[in-house]
């Protein structure tokens, strides 16, 4: 363990080295000669907050730097730690890095400024800090809710080019995540790193690394919330289809009911989206659904509409019966009057008689209103089916794999 009179020596050295006149904290290690090596490290401890509107996410992590500044080579055996609170600590040269995606960002202050420098004997510097940043995500929803996104933690030096400064991604620890970090709605890769060199014009080349981890969206909770209602109400709407094409009120209101329930549905389903010019996978099903239910509406005032054409056509006999002077009471009375007749005829002869009486035979529109509720109560349920048979294949296969 490194001894009080060991520390103090180390940090008259520390201090000695800033405080002379030849060292400018604002000069970069072997300025005028070969970059200096960064090495970055991170760990995450969370991610949060993505969202779908602004597209960008949150997160939580320590940023660890290491490079060997020459100036800082001292005679010892222990590291000399300056935590935050420390006078030295923006005394020393550290690297310019920033977060290129970037929307917001801090170094946490509870209780103190989480931040701290260790300096080894062999001036290898290591600066360590806790910052949260709100990064870019550009998401791709075409899949939504069946879709998996990749999000990126991108870090450059803001003024110093390939020639001054090279960023590496450290050997044995690039990148790691808390083993108990969880997202409710997504489960988490492991991070991927690589570096790139970005050319600026006017600017230069500068290093850029980036730690990538793909986000695969949990399903159940959208089954539950949007799916499951959804079908529900297609299947409630053909319900209709079973009753009685007279009874109005029932199938009118059993449509509008289902129609206006989609609808709250859909705009559910959308309300903490982003508004993008493309379809996304419940776009097209809420889109399906009530068409479906639309189609049910349609059926019913098709069906309606050949019923009320029977009664159309027996008042426009019975209208015309009565334009050639017969009344309403008359032609009653003679079809009674014939009924009875028939049957006197029928007992005193022995057999029956046949009676031509005049009367309204039932029209083919009762049976083209009867033909559309029977089919309708099997096509719709085929076409929904095969609707879910090549929806669920297609969006599923690329959400596993």
């Amino acid at each position: 363990m490194q001894s009080h009179a060991a520390f103090y020596r180390y940090a008259d050295i520390l201090y000695d080295i800033i405080n002379d006149e030849n060292y400018d904290n604002q000069m970069r290690p072997s300025a005028g000669g070969p970059p200096v090596n960064v090495s970055v490290s991170l760990f995450i401890t969370s991610i949060h907050s993505l969202s779908e509107i602004s597209m960008d996410f949150g997160a939580t992590l320590f940023l660890s730097l290491y490079w060997l500044d020459p100036r800082f080579i001292f005679n010892g055996t222990e590291p000399i730690a300056l935590r935050s609170g420390s006078e030295l600590l923006d005394k020393l040269w550290t690297p310019d890095l920033y977060f290129v995606n970037v929307k917001e960002g801090q170094v946490h202050k509870v209780t103190i400024i989480n931040r701290h420098i260790r300096v080894s004997p062999n001036g290898t510097i290591l600066y360590d800090m806790r910052v949260s940043v709100i990064l870019i995500c550009n998401l791709y929803l075409h899949h939504y809710p069946m879709d998996k996104q990749t999000c990126r933690i991108e870090i450059e030096s803001f003024g110093y080019t390939t020639s001054d400064v090279r960023l590496l991604w450290d050997k044995n620890f690039p990148a790691d995540i808390q083993e108990d970090l969880v997202m409710p709605e997504f489960s988490m890769s492991y991070p991927a790193v690589n570096s790139t060199v970005v050319h600026y014009p006017q600017l230069g080349d500068y290093d850029q690394l980036y730690c990538s981890f793909s986000l695969h969206r949990e399903l159940i909770y959208y089954v539950l919330e949007h799916y499951v209602p959804s079908t529900l109400m297609v299947i409630v709407s053909w319900v209709s289809f079973w009753l009685n094409v007279e009874a109005t009120p029932a199938r009118a209101g059993l449509g509008i009911t289902t129609a206006l329930t989609l609808a709250t549905l859909s705009s559910s389903a959308r309300a903490h989206m982003a508004k993008v010019s493309y379809t996304k996978a419940i776009d097209i099903w809420m889109l399906v659904c009530s068409l479906f239910v639309f189609a049910a509406l349609v059926e019913f005032a098709l069906a309606s509409y050949f019923h009320k054409k029977i009664h159309s056509e027996r008042y426009a006999k019975q209208r015309d019966d009565v334009s050639n002077g017969n009344s309403w009471i008359e032609l009653q009375e003679r079809a009674s009057l014939r009924r009875r007749t028939g049957e006197k005829l029928a007992n005193l002869e022995g057999k029956p008689t046949s009676v031509h009486i005049k009367t309204t035979q039932p029209s083919d529109f009762k049976r083209i209103s009867k033909t559309i509720d029977k089919y309708s109560r099997f096509f719709f349920p085929f076409i929904f089916t095969l609707f879910n048979v090549i929806y669920w294949p297609y969006y599923l296969h690329g959400y596993y794999n």
